[in-house]
């Protein structure tokens, strides 16, 4: 990575107001001269997109892949919806822009509206190609097959984050912003999963800096550019709930820069999101009050989630209002920790030489990465499964963290050479990727330093996994292979029975004939195996840290001496 920092710096192809104005002709950039910027950040996002699609399978799935995280609780849904909406769309062809087509498909009692559908939209396509090349089966749908759409997502972010930074900050911030993105666990392990955070990350980044590059500038936005960078906000509205987050730090800083005459910029911009939000979401047309006031609700009319933090059991929406900030301390690899706070620092202070009191875009970067953490914290706001509900601040925090490397760089330059310098700051950022091998493919369960580690967090009673990945494919495969045939294997935890129904349709699981059923303590006559991962406020307490000879452990998915799955033989009672 230290050679990638010595590409020509951004300078090389700006030209100061003063150069403009002198009276020689500037040469003319070649055609090799402007691509090669590009190259560099099509280039780490190449590389992103391969390390995540060499580890999607979570069910001997597909040949052109290695073993990956196991399916999660959400994937059925999420992959199911998507196969729906694209099938639906092949089916009707050219008559899907009929409003009765579009009702047909929108209230058919299979579609789920619990979020817009552009994200698993994507999903569906994206399992639909894979399928196209590769076959489904006998199954309505393969989840391996719709995880293609978070890896591309995935690569198209690392993308954005770098060029973004290196227009703003440098070659040298924007190559760091870009390979932290590998580099931070819990996003890169999102990047392998048909969930919605890694394409509501995308859009959701790539509205705010949308607004951050076009509106950054002395005078408001025109009309025009406000409607255009509006769009941005539209889609984002369209993959999940987190984007309504958007506009509250934009209005706030467009107001403090401009005052009133930020009004209309805001209204173009804002009233062009929510109408590409209701054109792109048919589901709102047939009953618009109802619906939107349905989806806005949603959350609060479903059964609690519950956590465990720092050894006690938690309801979300009575989570403390720390919550947040210690899980997204603790999910950073100290050293780009260190980082972000020195850029975010950079980026907030105003230069020496800029006399207006006016915020510049670097406070809108870091407003739009503290406000979702401040909401979290408002007391009866419901947060679970770690950081997965603010996901969406991480690359924000990666633009920070390759701003603070360059201000780093920059002072050891003045102290060493400038190569010497590059140099270390790049082996220091390679060191912080250590976590996106080291725990593959569980990288879910991540804990920094701060926290002693995944053991250290585990001893401090935080949630070391939650959603299912930890049951991983090599896992599966191993019990499988030690379950007998034609025979019961009870699964815990079960938090909702599609999951249950999912893992089911495994081609090995039907191979050999093992049924799946709910863990119920009485059922030891029937099945003395059970698989289960470790979300302990959901585990009874036969299956909680071992207090006696209950159960013998058979196989185990281990990251730094912490169990994290299992498959355990339970003894005979006495």
């Amino acid at each position: 990575m230290a050679g990638f920092f010595y590409c020509a710096s951004p300078q090389k192809y700006r030209h100061s107001k003063d150069t403009m104005n002198q009276s020689t002709p500037q040469p003319a950039l070649t055609v090799k001269a402007k691509l090669t910027p590009v190259a560099w950040y099509i280039l780490v996002a190449c590389l992103a997109f391969l390390l995540v699609a060499a580890r999607l399978d979570c069910a001997e799935d597909l040949s052109l892949t290695g073993p990956g995280p196991g399916m999660t609780v959400d994937e059925p849904f999420n992959v199911g919806q998507g196969v729906f909406l694209v099938r639906a769309i092949r089916v009707y062809g050219l008559g899907i822009f009929a409003p009765e087509s579009l009702r047909e498909i929108f209230e058919h009692e299979n579609y789920l509206p619990d979020h817009p559908p552009l994200g698993r939209l994507l999903i569906g396509i994206a399992h639909e190609t894979v399928a196209g090349m590769a076959g489904e089966g006998e199954r309505p749908f393969v989840v391996t097959y719709g995880r293609y759409a978070s890896a591309l997502c995935f690569a198209c972010l690392v993308f954005v984050v770098g060029w973004f930074t290196y227009r703003r900050s440098g070659h040298v911030a924007g190559l760091v912003a870009a390979v932290a993105m590998i580099a931070l666990p819990r996003v890169f392990g999102h990047a392998h999963l048909a969930a919605l955070e890694t394409v509501t990350a995308l859009f959701y980044v790539i509205a705010v800096l949308a607004v951050i590059r076009f509106w950054d500038q002395a005078e408001p936005p025109t009309a025009k550019r406000a409607c255009l960078t509006g769009i941005l906000l539209g889609l984002a509205l369209l993959t999940k709930i987190q984007a309504v987050l958007i506009p509250i730090p934009v209005i706030v800083w467009a107001l403090w820069k401009w005052r009133q005459k930020a009004i209309v910029p805001l209204l173009c911009w804002g009233g062009v999101g929510v109408l590409v939000f209701f054109v792109g979401w048919p589901w709102l047309w047939f009953d618009p009050v109802g619906h939107l006031g349905e989806y806005l609700g949603r959350t609060t009319g479903r059964a609690a989630i519950y956590i465990d933090y720092f050894g006690t059991k938690y309801a979300d929406r009575d989570v403390p209002w720390h919550y947040p900030w210690v899980m997204f301390l603790v999910t950073i690899p100290m050293g780009l920790l260190a980082f972000s706070l020195i850029g975010g620092w950079t980026m907030g202070r105003r230069p020496q030489d800029e006399k207006s009191a006016r915020p510049g875009g670097g406070v809108l970067l870091i407003g739009s990465l503290l406000w979702p953490l401040v909401l979290f914290s408002w007391p009866g706001i419901t947060v679970y499964d770690g950081v997965r509900l603010f996901l969406m601040v991480f690359p924000l925090a990666a633009i920070l963290i390759g701003v603070g490397a360059a201000q780093i760089c920059d002072w050891l330059s003045g102290r060493f050479s400038i190569r010497l310098a590059r140099t270390a700051v790049g082996l220091l950022v390679l060191t912080q990727a250590y976590a996106a091998f080291a725990f593959a493919p569980c990288w879910l369960s991540y804990y920094s330093l701060l926290t002693g580690g995944l053991k250290g967090a585990s001893a401090l009673g935080m949630e070391v996994t939650y959603w299912g990945d930890s049951i991983t494919a090599d896992m599966l495969h191993d019990v499988v292979e030690r379950v007998p045939e034609n025979s019961y294997l009870q699964v815990a935890p079960i938090l909702h029975p599609a999951y249950l129904q999912m893992l089911q349709e495994t081609p090995e699981v039907k191979r050999k004939g093992i049924r799946l059923i709910p863990f119920d303590s009485e059922r030891q006559g029937v099945s003395e195996y059970v698989l289960y991962f470790e979300r302990k406020p959901y585990l009874p307490e036969l299956l909680q840290p071992r207090q006696s000879d209950a159960w013998q452990a058979e196989i185990q998915v281990v990251r730094k001496q912490v169990p994290l799955a299992r498959l355990v033989r339970l003894n005979p009672p006495r």
